[in-house]
């Protein structure tokens, strides 16, 4: 009888710590990369990336956004900053939407295509304003 208490006992522990656990944020795991490149975005544009998109060459998709995060000021590289990404050795093409000022206004798209990310050279996607044809 007393095992049955026991068993009880530890079924009820076991259930009660698991409710526990799904109260808290769900802990998301890094993705794992067999050959691991990096990808590094630097804004010297007059305002912030707000998105940063990654695909494999030759495909349309362009997935979800790989700030991964709907936080206003994580989800950004303001100008003057830089980012780095982690992303499976490949040709990619990147795209990033950007705002043209600090001040909330138009969204800017700009793609880059045809990179080879390899676990020995990191893709270094350096984003500058457009000049501004004076005639």
């Amino acid at each position: 009888m007393k095992q049955k208490r026991y068993a009880i006992v530890a079924i009820l522990a076991i259930g009660f710590s698991l409710a526990a656990c799904g109260e808290s944020d769900p802990v998301v795991p890094e993705p794992m990369f067999d050959s691991p490149s990096t990808v590094r975005v630097v804004n010297r544009l007059l305002g912030p990336v707000i998105r940063f998109f990654a695909r494999p060459c030759g495909t349309s998709d362009w997935g979800s956004d790989l700030f991964g995060t709907d936080h206003p000021v994580e989800g950004t590289i303001q100008p003057g900053g830089q980012r780095d990404f982690t992303v499976e050795a490949g040709c990619y093409d990147f795209r990033v939407d950007h705002l043209a000022t600090t001040e909330p206004g138009p969204i800017i798209m700009k793609m880059l295509f045809n990179q080879a990310a390899s676990p020995v050279t990191p893709v270094v996607w350096t984003l500058e304003d457009d000049p501004v044809d004076p005639s």
